[in-house]
């Protein structure tokens, strides 16, 4: 899925537009972990990084860690195999 938007220039003038995208992405994961939207997982899928850089992100942001259900825990798992099982 694609989604995209437009941005006043002015409000990000000295980081380049990729630097922003990879904000957007990282605050946009974080938000939908902390909300219980997405598994850890799926967020660090959203923010395109590791689960430990996440993981930093998430203390340096304040932000809690949810335990997973053994439910969750296995879709996970199997998601990342190649199996959906949504």
């Amino acid at each position: 899925m694609q989604i995209s938007f437009s941005l006043p220039e002015n409000l990000f003038l000295v980081e380049s537009p990729e630097s922003t995208t990879k904000k957007i992405r990282m605050y946009a994961a974080l938000g939908l972990y902390q909300s219980g939207e997405l598994s850890i997982g799926a967020a660090c899928e959203l923010a395109d990084i590791d689960r430990y850089s996440f993981l930093d992100f998430c203390k340096m942001e304040g932000v809690t860690l949810h335990s997973q259900t053994l439910d969750e825990l296995e879709i996970e798992f199997k998601r990342n195999r190649g199996v959906n099982y949504d």
